[in-house]
């Protein structure tokens, strides 16, 4: 025998003695070991912590996830395993806008006069022809103005990409978080605030916005009915009739015929056994999934990119101790798998959007439907952005794909295309009966309005009295998605009312928001993060039967030009 082969039984004899193997099985040992072998990932870690932390200390905390849809901390079934976020690109990189490109070839000292406008934002710098606008109308673009446009710009986009929640601070006095939360308090004083803007009025296709008027591309007004003479006639007559409100919940003394008459339509008009009108859209998720999902043998089955409504519903089952799986988007494979690893005692709710809000996609109900039936679980979908918009009569997902009967729960708002505040839910008669005795949060939540109750319902009429608004609505979006993609825009598997622009970066995206409204008087909705994942920032736009075709030309135009401006086409 050589050497070599002595030694290598020596180190066989070794390595299985009784010694041996008890010191590497050791847990201890093997976390030494472990954190050894992992020592370069968790110096990364360490230093990613770090800079975390002196991001903080400089600029304050960001928004927290207002999408509980984005929360990394709950696994997803069926999707690749996450991997880490990608640094900013270097300047002059394809991640970059143009104000980022500007303040890379700018000097690194900016002039005195440049640092007094960035301390003191706000007042007459950060108005909407102020140097903040970055390459605006006034031609802010050059010498001193661009530099103080592109450093503020840059302090609110190093903001955005943090994605420290504020809620994590804790300590003694519970408003310390709303104290170190600066963003929205920047981005109002650099005039680049998206959100909360109050409108004058919303008369459908237009509005009046600060006096201005704009072309409407951000509402869910779908069939322009908020309007409609009928619409408001019902709300009126039924405030001359029963007053504003009922004052009680519709287990004691709020509930009406004019409650149980819509209830009655809403049924007929899905085809099923009962309805239940709730007060709000939103009350219609957190009372049904509370209320089906009391126990621990209970699991609720979403869509990852399920609406908020639904998370809150599930963490008030999870109160409870119901159990929360989250699969891969629109999958019915991920689904099939993760329903196979349920226990035999467990009981499946699953909860999906019809018309997903953000990306205007249809889900994968024929697919769904035939794994929810394979493993006997139970099926509810949220219909908010499809009545009205899709299925033959606007019916919404179920009636889209022929599969009327195969749901079992339907649920959805009056805000959208009833053109009212409330939220309704089809069924089984004993399924609805129980929900009502059993959810909380509508046994001792004040019932619906009558003027809201009587407007949903003479919407519901009009939408069947007026099947031209579906079809005028259909023809718009249509047209808007085959003519953005023409320009060169990235859509995404919209199929519906909802187009969503993708920009894939914050400060971009913010800054287009703003030159569409400011320059082109234009009406969007900006979705930066944290209110979706990185990389997945867009301009969502939703049209209506009511918009014009010059409405949805001037819109081109002013998106034509702005995406050039901007570089995104």
């Amino acid at each position: 025998m050589s050497m070599k082969d002595r030694l290598v039984d020596q180190a066989k004899k070794l390595a299985s003695s009784g010694r041996v193997v008890r010191v590497v099985s050791n847990d201890r040992v093997m976390r030494l070991a472990t954190g050894v072998m992992d020592a370069k990932n968790r110096l990364r870690a360490a230093r990613e912590r770090a800079a975390e932390a002196w991001d903080i200390l400089l600029n304050g905390h960001a928004l927290p996830n207002i999408d509980p849809a984005l929360d990394d901390e709950a696994g997803v079934h069926g999707a690749a395993p996450a991997r880490a976020a990608s640094p900013r690109p270097a300047a002059g990189g394809a991640g970059l806008s143009t104000v980022e490109e500007t303040v890379s070839s700018s000097s690194k000292t900016p002039p005195a006069s440049a640092r007094a406008h960035v301390n003191g934002v706000g007042a007459n710098g950060a108005g909407a022809n102020g140097a903040a606008n970055g390459a605006g109308a006034n031609g802010a673009a050059n010498g001193a103005g661009t530099y103080v446009a592109a450093a503020a710009e840059q302090q609110l986009a190093t903001q955005m990409a943090s994605r420290t929640s504020l809620s994590r601070i804790g300590g003694r006095d519970v408003f310390e978080k709303a104290y170190k939360f600066m963003t929205a308090d920047n981005a109002r004083a650099m005039g680049v605030y998206p959100f909360f803007r109050p409108l004058d009025f919303n008369n459908g296709p237009e509005a009046q916005l600060e006096g201005r008027t704009v072309t409407m591309l951000g509402s869910n007004n779908y069939l322009g009915l908020t309007t409609h003479p009928k619409v408001r006639e019902a709300a009126r007559n039924a405030i001359d009739k029963y007053g504003t409100s009922m004052t009680g919940s519709r287990l004691v003394n709020g509930s009406m015929r004019l409650h149980n008459e819509l209830e009655e339509k809403l049924a007929a008009y899905h085809g099923k056994e009962a309805g239940l009108v709730f007060t709000t859209g939103y009350q219609v998720n957190i009372a049904t999934i509370s209320a089906l999902l009391s126990n621990k043998r209970s699991v609720a089955m979403i869509d990852k990119d399920d609406h908020a409504s639904i998370y809150d519903g599930v963490r008030l089952a999870q109160a409870a101790g119901a159990r929360m799986v989250r699969y891969k988007h629109s999958d019915p494979a991920a689904l099939d798998s993760a329903l196979s690893e349920i226990a035999d005692t467990e009981g499946a709710l699953v909860i999906t959007d019809g018309v997903f809000s953000a990306q205007g996609e249809i889900a994968s109900l024929p697919g769904i439907v035939e794994v929810v039936k394979k493993h006997k679980a139970r099926l509810l979908v949220d219909d908010a952005h499809a009545l009205g918009v899709i299925g033959p009569g606007g019916r919404g997902t179920a009636a889209h794909f022929g599969l009327g009967k195969e749901v079992d729960l339907i649920g959805g708002t009056f805000s959208k295309s009833l053109a009212s505040i409330g939220g309704w839910l089809v069924g089984e008669r004993k399924v609805l009966d129980y929900i009502q005795h059993f959810a909380y949060s509508f046994l001792f939540a004040a019932s619906a309005a009558p003027p809201c109750v009587a407007a949903a319902m003479a919407a519901l009429e009009v939408m069947q009295e007026e099947p031209w608004r579906q079809e005028k609505l259909r023809e718009n979006f249509t047209y808007m998605r085959t003519e953005l993609q023409r320009l060169g825009f990235e859509l995404g598997k919209t199929e519906t009312a909802v187009i969503p622009i993708y920009i894939r970066d914050d400060l971009k995206t913010v800054m287009m928001w703003k030159s569409l409204l400011d320059d082109y008087a234009l009406y969007v909705n900006p979705f930066i993060t944290p209110g979706v994942p990185p990389k997945q920032q867009v301009l969502r736009t939703s049209y209506m039967a009511t918009h014009e075709r010059k409405h949805l030309d001037h819109a081109l135009e002013a998106f034509e030009k702005v995406g050039k401006k901007f570089g995104v086409i």
